[in-house]
């Protein structure tokens, strides 16, 4: 059993809106925690923080409410970069081709379209679980700076 002061809720989606996820977000301590795991879309987004989303730029809190996402549902709770970033541990597990390319941009030094996922440092240790579909770019480019440079 974990002990109740160590486990944080998030309270909106129900009807309780952005007032209900603002207010709670203002009177909660400041979040620090030891684990999130994490997705990625095909888009590059995780914990539904969207590609130039408004909600990316949130530093006044660590749990915010999304009524405007680009993909259903369009009502959201989440925790702000920030909060992840702040985290002791992130852990991306992510599957499929159709994100290879979201992962090549995640990877790069300087990608042409930063997505949310490559925003993700966490405090302590940042891991990525990615199957060879998801990882087929990051290896094509592996053995592109191969030929390169030996």
């Amino acid at each position: 059993d974990a002990p109740a002061a160590g486990i944080e809720a998030a309270a909106a989606a129900a009807g309780g809106g952005a007032a209900a996820a603002a207010s709670q977000a203002e009177s909660a301590p400041p979040l620090r925690l030891d684990a999130v795991l994490l997705g990625m879309g095909p888009d590059g987004h995780t914990a539904s923080l969207f590609p130039a989303h408004a909600v990316l730029c949130e530093t006044g809190r660590a749990v915010t409410y999304v009524d405007d996402s680009p993909k259903p549902p369009a009502c959201r709770v989440t925790l702000t970069l920030p909060a992840i970033n702040a985290a002791r541990l992130a852990l991306f597990v992510v599957t499929g081709g159709s994100k290879a390319s979201a992962v090549r941009a995640a990877f790069a030094a300087q990608p042409d379209e930063p997505v949310p996922a490559g925003l993700v440092l966490a405090a302590g240790r940042t891991h990525w679980c990615l199957d060879e579909p998801a990882a087929a770019q990051l290896r094509e480019a592996e053995a592109a700076a191969e030929r390169l440079y030996g």
